[in-house]
């Protein structure tokens, strides 16, 4: 039996009587609304995150003068995200031409690093730590729940929805919104909860990559120095706080490095030889 002329039969009659003669869909519908309503949340976030990602590619400019480099920073990048990311999402990964040592995410799975965050990085599990902590920020849409307020949607609408097909409902909002997102990566931050779960993240994410768990804490300690008079020091908590919080949350989890030397050896050898600092 085909329920779909149903599915919409239903949904008519529920915008045209209205809530007095309300009809509860039967969850066939109800998991055909879900879905739909979780297709337009995921198009919405895209449409963001591009147009933040824009703004920070106008800002910054893009790094093209290591190919390598920037394969490699995609290929370690992709590697996290096969495993932690969210599976509706494609991540992309791309290098800021700025000596500043920062990292962005953008909604969407928009995810940058400065060359001159690179610089201060030294392995190759160091760098899948950095990439991981951004992941996170996309996982938990620590930008996007902010900027972008979850509303309830009404059978109707949802009706409406499914016939537009595409459209986004955030129409003029977007400039507002993608300020709103600027402002947070550039000014005010995520707040020191969200970075502390995303350093939190970022190590299961190494360790279930096959990555050390441990090699964000070296990064976090080589900012601390690097970061003075640098937005990153404005727009993150206190770095001796954030390094005290990471130790006690790998001294809670017994996350320790495990990797073998021969492992150890190869991912530093595959580091070098594509990000040395004098090849960025």
């Amino acid at each position: 039996m085909n329920t779909l002329p149903r599915f919409f039969a239903l949904l008519l009659a529920a915008a045209l009587i209205g809530p007095a003669c309300s009809t509860t869909p039967d969850p066939a519908e109800k998991d055909a609304m879900e879905r739909e309503r979780l297709a337009r949340e995921v198009d919405d976030e895209l449409l963001v995150g591009r147009e933040i990602a824009s703004r920070l590619l106008g800002r910054f400019q893009h790094y093209e003068k290591n190919k390598a480099a920037i394969e490699y920073v995609n290929l370690v990048g992709a590697t996290l995200a096969a495993q932690n990311g969210r599976p509706e999402l494609r991540y992309r990964f791309a290098i800021l031409d700025s000596d500043d040592p920062n990292a962005f995410a953008c909604p969407g799975g928009f995810i940058f690093v400065t060359k001159g965050l690179l610089k201060l990085v030294k392995n190759e599990s160091e760098l899948a730590g950095v990439l991981g902590h951004e992941i996170a920020h996309v996982n938990e849409k620590h930008m996007y729940s902010t900027i972008v307020p979850k509303r309830e949607v009404s059978t109707s609408e949802t009706f409406v929805r499914l016939l537009s097909r595409g459209k986004s409902e955030i129409g003029s909002n977007l400039a507002q919104i993608v300020d709103n997102g600027m402002k947070m990566l550039m000014e005010s931050g995520y707040g020191k909860e969200k970075e502390y779960a995303s350093d939190q993240a970022a190590a299961l994410y190494t360790k279930s990559s096959g990555y050390d768990p441990v090699a964000l804490l070296p990064v976090l300690e080589r900012l601390k120095e690097a970061s003075k008079g640098s937005k990153l020091s404005k727009t993150h908590p206190p770095f001796d706080e954030r390094t005290a919080s990471f130790q006690a949350f790998l001294k809670e989890n017994d996350l320790k490095s495990t990797l073998s030397a021969s492992r150890q050896q190869v991912m530093e050898a595959r580091f070098l030889a594509v990000l040395k600092k004098e090849a960025l």
